[in-house]
């Protein structure tokens, strides 16, 4: 009879601890499916962009969106832009309203032939032709660890020629690099510089494939983090 007893208690028991075992074992392969991928940026060399950055002291504190219902065309857009630099399957998913972790962000040095900004002028003035641009988009795969056990870095493109042109509140800006440009065009206040950032490649990763251009959606960074105003 205590024989029996012990049998009965036990056998529960060993179902509980062995759903524990599969529960723990289950959690671990989920998160590690979960971050980690096949999806590599080796062919495409980010280090320099991000040297320059760091170099040049540019934050990509600025985002590019688009409302929700845009999310079709707004990666379609983010898919074209990196398109100059690698192929379509190589960029995840990136949220058109900047969130998930995932974004498309920019920051740049931006000054003025002569004078700071200044909404009270209304006498057009050119912009340095040195001013920077970064742009930096984080994708679904941004920081995940790749087949090769390195980390997936963001996308970044750095841009060091640039013209345009500020009047009143209102600013026309392009940026030039060897796969196209970037134009930013809006109206700025003491605290926000907002417009819509549209992009013009003029090569294909593989010289073959269409070259893309399109509008991204619409941008907003702090104006005095991106103008010089003093």
């Amino acid at each position: 009879m205590g024989s029996k007893f012990q049998s009965s208690s036990s056998r529960p028991l060993d179902l509980k601890v062995l759903a524990l075992l599969l529960s723990v074992t289950c959690l671990s392969a989920c998160a590690k499916k979960e971050e980690s991928t096949e999806i590599g940026r080796g062919g495409v060399a980010m280090a320099p962009a991000a040297q320059w950055a760091q170099l040049n002291a540019i934050s990509a504190n600025g985002k590019v969106t688009a409302s929700a219902s845009q999310q079709s065309g707004f990666q379609d857009a983010v898919i074209g832009y990196v398109e100059a630099q690698a192929p379509p399957a190589y960029v995840g998913y990136v949220s058109a309203t900047a969130s998930g972790g995932t974004s498309f962000n920019f920051g740049g040095k931006v000054e003025l032939q002569s004078g700071v900004l200044n909404t009270s002028n209304t006498t057009q003035v050119e912009i340095r032709t040195d001013s920077k641009l970064l742009t930096e988009i984080r994708d679904e795969y941004y920081d995940r660890i790749d087949s090769s056990g390195q980390k997936v870095p963001a996308w970044l493109r750095g841009f060091v020629s640039a013209s345009g042109y500020v009047q009143g509140n209102r600013a026309y800006l392009k940026f030039t690099d060897e796969f196209g440009s970037v134009t930013l065009d809006g109206t700025f206040s003491a605290s926000e510089f907002t417009g819509t950032f549209e992009y013009d490649n003029v090569k294909s990763y593989d010289g073959v494939a269409p070259t893309a251009a399109g509008t991204i959606g619409q941008f907003k960074v702090p104006t005095c983090q991106f103008f010089r105003c003093k």
